[in-house]
């Protein structure tokens, strides 16, 4: 995937494969690569509005529809997007977490056709509870989240040990929860915690793209735009026309190279099947005739089988059949077993029949399970 990071100072552009993020240049951005990448668009903290707002119980798509009419009252943005969700919810009220911010959409999808928009806080949660002091190196933010619940957020410039009380008690009760501090970078040093504290290095690309497999994406996604301009997408099957006649060329070089091979091998054969004496044909003379004689005397297992279709009655279940020459065994299950004797032996393919062993018989079908072998002409 191919993310684009919006701060005050412009954009940064990072590719995430197999859990490794990179930094790439815009030039980079080419559209075939583009094509094939979930591209999302993350919105900083700096440029982020964010409030919690209490509402009526109501379904999340009706409460979606109703900020989309009051998002302008609640934000001074002149063409607002945003993100809502869920807080808490009871029988008297819906709580909801809502970030907005400017829409880039005008500027940006000219060359970063983005499909997914993402505000950097949620992106900052995790699956335990914790508050998280990170240092940008011009200002201080402050995130808690509970379980991956978010709670609230904090961005200052100069950061105090009141700053952060007053931050953790207006989260009462939540914040009683929490249970450590995690910082990213260098904090003042008189600040003292009564929780553990975790110092963690800041990587070298914004902390927030280490959630990106946290979320799921599908409720940041945005409308549909082609990612490349129209006459790159036409050019794409031309492309691909070329390349399909180059590889079949390829191809038939490949099969012509084969074919004179063989034909080489066919020619080192023949050569050494005539350098070969020729045996006289009359000392395989015995071994034909014997072939011959005993091809003769087989009985096609078609012609058998067929036969069989026609005597064997209705109800008559054949269960094994092995012929060898002329000797046929077949295996049976019948009411009637002497019948069946009697229809085969009348066969004009049948010499003699013989029952094989005595009948079983079966109670719970009342027929008989039997083996018969034929001698046919």
């Amino acid at each position: 995937m191919i993310i684009a990071y919006l701060q005050k100072k412009g954009l940064s552009f990072y590719k995430i494969k197999d859990n490794t993020i990179t930094e790439i240049a815009q030039k980079d951005l080419s559209p075939i690569k583009q094509f094939f990448s979930k591209k999302i668009l993350i919105i900083s903290k700096e440029l982020l509005f964010y409030t919690r707002k209490t509402y009526p119980p109501m379904q999340f798509k009706k409460l979606k529809k109703a900020l989309q009419i009051d998002i302008l009252d609640l934000f001074p943005i002149s063409s607002p997007d945003f993100y809502v969700q869920v807080f808490e919810n009871t029988q008297k009220a819906t709580i909801v977490d809502i970030w907005a911010w400017q829409k880039p959409e005008h500027e940006i999808r000219k060359f970063f056709p983005f499909q997914y928009v993402i505000p950097e806080d949620v992106l900052l949660t995790e699956k335990d509870s914790a508050l998280k002091i990170i240092f940008t190196g011009d200002s201080y933010h402050l995130i808690a989240y509970l379980k991956a619940k978010f709670l609230g957020t904090l961005s200052v410039v100069h950061l105090t040990q009141k700053e952060i009380e007053l931050f953790l008690t207006g989260l009462l009760p939540h914040s009683q929860e929490i249970q450590k501090i995690k910082v990213y970078g260098e904090i003042p040093p008189d600040l003292k915690f009564d929780k553990p504290i975790e110092k963690i290095l800041l990587p070298p690309y914004p902390l927030c793209l280490e959630g990106i497999y946290n979320v799921n994406l599908r409720a940041f996604k945005t409308k549909f735009y082609f990612p490349i301009k129209s006459d790159v997408l036409f050019r794409v099957p031309i492309y691909a026309i070329i390349a399909y006649g180059v590889f079949l060329f390829f191809t038939a070089q490949n099969y012509e190279n084969a074919v004179n091979d063989v034909k080489a091998q066919i020619a080192q054969i023949e050569k050494k099947t005539n350098s070969i004496k020729v045996v006289s044909q009359e000392n395989y003379e015995p071994l034909i005739s014997e072939v011959n004689k005993s091809i003769s005397q087989t009985v096609s297992p078609l012609t058998v089988m067929n036969m069989l279709a026609l005597k064997l009655p209705i109800g008559c279940t054949l269960n094994r059949f092995v012929l060898t020459e002329k000797d046929l065994e077949i295996s049976l299950t019948a009411q009637y077993p002497l019948d069946i004797i009697q229809t085969l032996e009348s066969s004009e393919m049948v010499k003699s029949v013989k029952l094989k062993g005595p009948p079983t018989q079966n109670t719970s079908s009342h027929s008989y399970n039997f083996v018969l072998t034929l001698e046919l002409k």
